[in-house]
């Protein structure tokens, strides 16, 4: 029988809902052109996640068995073989005082399932949209945002997040006047991520931001570098292995003539896992 070729290195537009493990096996070798063997009793009950967007086989089917007790491993025909992982056996040896006795081999307990930080990575970057409201006699508006993140746990990321600079327009205390200015914010933050492995994805973060004003007009005294405590809370909602969609809102105390309060919406991708 010929046996296709192994599958290309290439990148490909994966689509694969989450489905029964073994159809979502057949599912990745129809969309990979690729063959695939699998014995159906390990795979019987299992749920594989939705794989969607561009990645390479080898990184699509690594996505699909990531949080299984599943390894593949490939023949030099092409073939790629689904079986569970190897048990490794423990053996506790005897006490000093009794060397003559041995301890029975312990069951091996079943691998972990990976993490998110493993499967997909600890590196997260950003792209959305800051927007602030009225207030205090000070327009709002919307700025670009930038983020960058690095899990230092499953769980526990570090973050840093800046917005273009722009331009808004407020009262100038004791006159009549409203003058112009430009404002650009930076935030550095530890986050906390309560559920990294599902689709939903709530976080809490607490840090330091600081805002700068400049560009004034003629108002003496207004271009300014100011720094306080920040807070912010938020959800990112898992698209695929890598994407999400984050929505949050933050707090910072840095500039009293405006709004503290501030909404955010944006897209975020992570990577970074070995063998991307």
């Amino acid at each position: 029988m010929q046996v296709p070729a192994q599958a290309p290195a290439a990148p490909i537009a994966f689509d694969i809902p989450s489905q029964p493990m073994a159809a979502a096996l057949n599912a990745w070798a129809v969309q990979a052109n690729a063959q695939v063997f699998v014995d159906p009793g390990p795979v019987a009950h299992l749920t594989a996640p939705a794989v969607k967007g561009t990645l390479t086989p080898r990184q699509a089917l690594r996505a699909l068995l990531a949080r299984s007790n599943l390894q593949v491993a490939q023949g030099t025909d092409g073939v790629f073989v689904i079986k569970p992982r190897p048990a490794i056996a423990t053996v506790i040896t005897p006490p000093p005082e009794a060397p003559q006795a041995t301890a029975a081999p312990s069951a091996p307990a079943p691998p972990e399932p990976l993490t998110a930080r493993a499967s997909a990575g600890p590196w997260l970057v950003g792209l959305g949209a800051q927007f602030e409201r009225d207030a205090a006699g000070a327009t709002g508006g919307a700025s670009a945002a930038f983020s960058g993140e690095y899990f230092i746990t499953d769980r526990l990321a570090a973050a840093l997040s800046a917005t273009t600079p722009r331009t808004l327009s407020f009262a100038v205390p004791a006159t009549p006047y409203r003058t112009g200015a430009r404002l650009q914010s930076t935030a550095l933050a530890l986050k906390y991520y309560f559920a990294p492995e599902a689709r939903l994805d709530p976080f809490l973060g607490a840090g330091v931001e600081v805002a700068t004003l400049y560009d004034a007009g003629s108002v003496t005294g207004l271009d300014r570098v100011t720094a306080g405590p920040s807070v912010a809370a938020g959800v990112d909602v898992l698209l695929d292995v890598h994407w999400m969609i984050n929505a949050g809102v933050s707090w910072a105390q840095v500039r009293p003539a405006i709004d503290p309060v501030q909404f955010g919406l944006g897209f975020v991708y992570r990577f970074g896992a070995s063998g991307d």
